[in-house]
């Protein structure tokens, strides 16, 4: 959508705005929750870094003083909250509601807290993000719907959730509205089309969280186990990435070539190893090829899995030694947690891992996972070169997305600060964001990798809410069973499929 000019801006500011699109008389609204008022204290720490914002409103129309003195009730999840790794959707509610840092870094609060200013000066509302439930953000729109009398203006779901949302009749369709246009630069390309099945699109993901980048799935390497151990032998690999040429037979190549045995029994780490793949790396981790998505022609949800390469490539894996589902110090298993960690990335070539920046534990805190000026990143190799484009798969947990409940009070304020919370997202905490990741990632490449090739080739697969294929760790015997997990599992999909079509296609607006 286009901006107006600083000309017209100033003429605008000094007209008194007649509100339009529904926003002219004031909403009679149910009762809000109750939760306390947003404090905006930014930390002290660290002086706030963040640039003034690049847009100074997000629609067609200057319309900002529409909706003033309105509060926003904004409906947010969490993942695994009697947990010590507490990960919000949105990390306000650790600043706001909590009163204590997010655990990503005092840059990151403080655009996050600048954009709270921003939005609640500028517009003259009220954010109010409400601890609404602990995972199943389906559940907490049916309370909310069967008490009648709490309003959410926009909702905060995780992608595990989103189908039985659109089951329930919660949400509102976000094709073809006035405030929202999708192929504004905050919201995610991959998702849209994700999220766009028979006719409707219910979900977007975009700048308004950073989530989706911190689970994105990636490959680890040790840049002194790659070939010669030479910095031209990580410069091969990175040109690999660029030209589209990274594909799993090379994967398995390298493997093959850094695999060694140094004949000490008594040494735990006498082995090098070729790949390590993480034990509760579920096959979608592996394989983001959009198992699960919608047919281009019908518009419909389909199983578009390649599973005869797909196939091949776990039936070379698990069956050549120098991969292993093994931990470097002896015994099968995972490294979480373990004291080993850290050490892991020494014996072992490539590693799957995420780019969490930081996790939080009720006693100490750390980096997860460790990564240093030897370990390089690159994205998931592709299929064959054919595929053509990588996909980086993202933890479906930890993926949030955005929608507009049925229990918002003005669905055109909802539609309307949906825009703004992207844009001022894009602005403000993605930006700090990505200037936190270019800290932590010292090689120019490394950085190039993640902004590159990895952050825009977010996939958000459906595969884990359709299929329960499990753990790839599960077949780590040597056996390929692939074709028997997937024909087991084929059946249940199919029918959760049509569950789907039928719920998107069933669509009402009320």
């Amino acid at each position: 959508m286009k901006k107006l000019t600083a000309i017209l801006l100033a003429i605008l500011m000094l007209i008194p705005l007649i509100a339009s699109c529904g926003g002219s008389d004031e909403t009679t609204t149910t009762e809000t929750p109750t939760t306390e008022a947003p404090t905006t204290e930014v930390p002290t720490t660290e002086t706030p870094t963040t640039e003034a914002p690049k847009n100074t409103w997000s629609s067609k129309t200057d319309i900002r003083d529409t909706w003033s003195g309105k509060t926003l009730n904004i409906a947010c999840s969490r993942h695994m909250s009697k947990s010590p790794w507490t990960r919000w959707s949105m990390i306000e509610l650790y600043l706001i509601k909590e009163g204590k840092e997010s655990g990503f870094g005092t840059r990151i609060d403080n655009a996050v807290l600048e954009r709270q200013n921003y939005i609640e000066n500028t517009y003259g509302v009220k954010l109010n993000f409400i601890d609404a439930t602990d995972l199943s953000m389906h559940e907490a729109l049916e309370a909310a719907t069967l008490a009648g009398n709490i309003n959410y203006d926009l909702c905060m779901p995780r992608l595990i959730n989103a189908n039985t949302i659109v089951a329930g009749g919660y949400v509102y369709d976000l094709a073809n509205r006035e405030f929202i246009d999708f192929e504004n630069s905050y919201y995610s390309e991959n998702a849209v089309k994700t999220f766009t099945a028979c006719g409707h699109t219910f979900f977007v993901t975009g700048a308004f969280s950073f989530d989706d980048n911190e689970s994105a799935r990636v490959i680890g390497f040790n840049k002194k186990l790659l070939g010669d151990g030479s910095k031209e032998a990580s410069d091969e690999l990175y040109q690999l990435v660029r030209d589209g040429k990274w594909t799993y037979d090379k994967l398995i190549s390298y493997a093959s070539a850094a695999y060694s045995d140094n004949g000490d029994v008594d040494d735990p780490y006498r082995y090098t190893y070729g790949t390590y793949l993480y034990n509760y790396g579920y096959f979608f981790h592996y394989f983001g090829v959009d198992g699960v998505g919608t047919d281009p022609v019908t518009g419909k949800w389909e199983i578009a899995l390649d599973n005869d390469r797909i196939d091949e490539i776990i039936g070379t894996i698990i069956s050549t030694k120098n991969s292993v589902w093994q931990n470097p110090n002896g015994g099968r298993g995972s490294l979480w947690g373990s004291t080993k960690y850290k050490s892991s990335f020494s014996t072992t070539l490539f590693q799957d891992c995420d780019l969490a920046i930081h996790w939080e534990t009720e006693d100490t805190s750390f980096t997860f996972p460790v990564f240093s000026e030897n370990v390089g990143i690159v994205p998931f190799p592709m299929l064959n070169e054919d595929q053509g484009r990588y996909y980086a798969t993202i933890e479906h947990q930890y993926t949030i997305l955005m929608c507009i409940p049925k229990l918002t009070q003005d669905r055109e304020m909802s539609e309307y600060f949906m825009d703004v919370l992207c844009w001022t997202g894009e602005d403000y905490t993605m930006k700090a964001y990505i200037e936190t990741k270019k800290a932590q990632f010292k090689d120019d490449a490394d950085v190039e990798m993640i902004t590159d090739y990895i952050f825009p080739n977010i996939s958000y697969d459906q595969t884990f809410t359709a299929f329960s294929l499990g753990s790839l760790s599960a077949w780590a015997d040597g056996e390929n069973k692939f074709d028997e997990v997937y024909s087991k599992a084929e059946p249940n999909a199919l029918k959760i499929i049509a569950e789907w079509n039928a719920a998107w296609g069933g669509y009402t607006e009320e």
